[in-house]
């Protein structure tokens, strides 16, 4: 490899080029440029979730899902590299928009009886490799782009570092560029969902206590609650640890929804979850605020279906926000008997879930 060559700018505009538009970023394709482009074929990508254990690898024969009988599967436990790697990112609270090199040499790291590790056996075993040197990216590095070298071609040199240095910002830039596109489009189909629901506060988070988006509305109403300079701390470059409270998993839940009541205010969490075919997911919230008082006033309910009386009174209930049990305390009857009504008031509306019965009551309404 040579630094500042043709190949970089090429693999750069390659990436350009795709990141705007492929469904993953580190996918077959992505590997297939690196191939192409340097003529590296002996490189691995490694998945873990965010608490750092395994999930899959990509190489060149495809993705390979963690099972008892995956060569890594064992090795994720003891591999040294590993654990330095994840304690660094959790330390420096690694995100997905870090463009600084982190690059980890397995000689660097394994300094004491390199030959008989375990891992280094696993290169040996699965590889034909010796050598490694592992970049680390995302949210807690929980992708891992692996690169090795054999006995005979030696441990990678000054000169190779420096090329993964260049490889690596490569990725990184094109790696943070793909997140804030898919966290854009993430952001404008939940506050589509906000929009729905006729909430006027709201925030858009990570599961990482980062928040992404929100309006006035609701600093209004967190200062209320948190003081005047919660207004400061609503920066994703900052990690917000007063969200723990909200999403600690404690409190009401009402089809799938947290609710928490604090002073006089009533803030509900959605979860919106992003699904990789590495197994990957990541996690995001969209939480509504609303003043106990300012509750909907709905006076009546389109009667374009079959309802009982008493599948209307919940109705009526649910499109004020009552969850499930002050349904069953406001009508007198079992919370399992609420459950019962709402499961045939869906199916007599064609519809999945209370947001589902927010539109299609908001349609009937439109159309009388």
């Amino acid at each position: 490899m040579n630094r500042y060559s043709n190949e970089h700018v090429k693999f750069y505009s390659e990436i350009a080029g795709r990141q705007l538009s492929e469904k993953e970023f580190f996918s077959d394709d992505l590997l297939e440029s690196i191939y192409r482009n340097f003529g590296i074929h002996d490189i691995s990508v490694v998945f873990y979730d965010t608490s750092g254990n395994f999930l899959s690898t990509r190489d060149e024969n495809g993705i390979s899902l963690d099972s008892n009988k995956h060569p890594y599967h064992k090795v994720s436990k003891e591999n040294k590299i590993r654990k330095i790697v994840y304690e660094d990112a959790v330390r420096d609270r690694l995100t997905y928009y870090n463009v600084v090199p982190r690059l980890y040499k397995s000689t660097d790291v394994i300094k004491e009886n390199y030959e008989e590790d375990t891992y280094v056996k696993f290169l040996n075993e699965n590889f034909n490799a010796h050598y490694s040197v592992t970049m680390a990216f995302g949210i807690d590095a929980y992708i891992e782009v692996v690169f090795f070298k054999s006995l005979e071609d030696g441990d990678f040199t000054d000169e190779d570092i420096l090329d993964l240095n260049s490889i690596y910002i490569f990725l990184a830039n094109g790696y943070t560029t793909y997140k804030k596109h898919e966290q854009s489009k993430i952001i404008s189909d939940l506050q589509n969902h906000v929009i729905a629901l006729k909430e006027s506060a709201y925030i858009i988070i990570d599961d990482f206590l980062h928040v992404m988006n929100y309006n006035k509305k609701a600093i209004v109403y967190l200062q209320d609650v948190l003081g005047d300079d919660i207004a400061n701390q609503m920066d994703y470059s900052n990690t917000s640890y007063w969200l723990q409270l909200l999403l600690a998993d404690d409190g009401t839940h009402d089809d799938g929804v947290k609710i928490r009541y604090i002073k006089n205010y009533v803030f509900k969490i959605y979860t919106h979850d992003m699904h990789y075919s590495n197994k990957i997911i990541d996690r995001y919230h969209w939480i509504t605020i609303a003043k106990k008082k300012d509750k909907p006033k709905i006076k009546c309910l389109t009667l374009n279906v079959p309802f009982t009386k008493t599948e209307e009174k919940v109705a009526l209930l649910l499109l004020k926000g009552f969850t499930y049990n002050q349904v069953a305390d406001e009508l007198v009857i079992s919370y399992h008997t609420v459950k019962k009504h709402v499961s045939n008031i869906y199916a007599k509306c064609g519809v999945n879930s209370r947001f589902e019965l927010y539109k299609w009551d908001e349609n009937n309404r439109q159309q009388t």
